[in-house]
């Protein structure tokens, strides 16, 4: 959907909301809203843009629907459209945490961090939401993009008290460490994120090695490497700086 589509949407959800919506055409809404969640799960974001404006157009009042629309034109690049849609949301839902998060992510995407917190910050307010620790490791996140460490040590420590294996936080709290000259607690992180996801970190991986080979550590630095490199796209960026770490380090 074009940012005109989303305008004229927005504009005419007013005369939508006052006419009658039928429970018949908002369990058809939310239907089409569960089906637009799955395609971004997928990663179809084309599919859930066509199956979300569908579901907004049978019910405007739907901050969900509205939240999963932000989310697939945030994926399609379409900013503009994507704010409008987390903001018509919000109006719907102001302490909702769900579209608080969301779109502080793609505030923080967009580079606009001191806004990312605010929309953190009210999210933590919303006390039924069930994954806090994760909404507490962004909120570190923009925190360290700030430059604010030890606002973000605090909500990460938070997050991790709370969830113990979540490996973002860790991560996150490795960067954390690292800006602060705490070399041997970031690697503790990074390693610690290692071991909990495995080889769906190897970002973790890669930052773990490069500090081992700081320490003089090179025979656990290069097996970190050996290990990105056989796990990750040989196109891919972390596969390419680990194949450079590694000719500088291990040969």
């Amino acid at each position: 959907m074009s940012s005109a589509s989303i305008r004229l949407l927005l504009s005419t959800s007013l005369l939508v909301l006052c006419a009658c919506i039928t429970p018949a055409r908002q369990k058809q809404a939310q239907a089409r809203a569960d089906l637009g969640a799955a395609y971004l799960r997928e990663g179809n974001a084309a599919a859930a843009l066509e199956v979300l404006q569908d579901a907004v157009r049978k019910d405007p009042r739907n901050w969900l629907a509205w939240d999963h629309l932000g989310l697939a034109l945030w994926a399609q690049g379409d900013i503009e459209g994507s704010e409008k849609a987390f903001q018509r949301g919000l109006r719907l839902a102001p302490e909702k945490a769900e579209i608080n998060n969301n779109y502080g992510l793609m505030l923080m995407d967009q580079g606009r961090y001191e806004e990312a917190v605010e929309r953190f910050q009210q999210a933590r307010k919303d006390l039924e939401y069930r994954k806090p620790a994760l909404l507490l490791t962004n909120l570190g996140n923009a925190y360290y993009h700030l430059g604010r460490y030890d606002d973000a040590l605090e909500v990460l420590d938070e997050a991790i008290r709370r969830t113990p294996a979540l490996c973002n936080a860790h991560f996150e709290r490795a960067m954390v460490y690292e800006a602060l000259g705490r070399l041997d607690a970031a690697l503790s992180s990074y390693e610690k994120s290692v071991e909990l996801c495995g080889d769906v970190a190897p970002g973790a991986s890669y930052q773990a090695a490069r500090l081992l080979l700081e320490k003089g550590d090179r025979q656990a630095a290069c097996a970190y490497l050996a290990g990105i490199l056989d796990s990750v796209d040989p196109g891919s960026e972390l596969y390419a700086s680990a194949s450079e770490l590694q000719a500088s380090g291990c040969r």
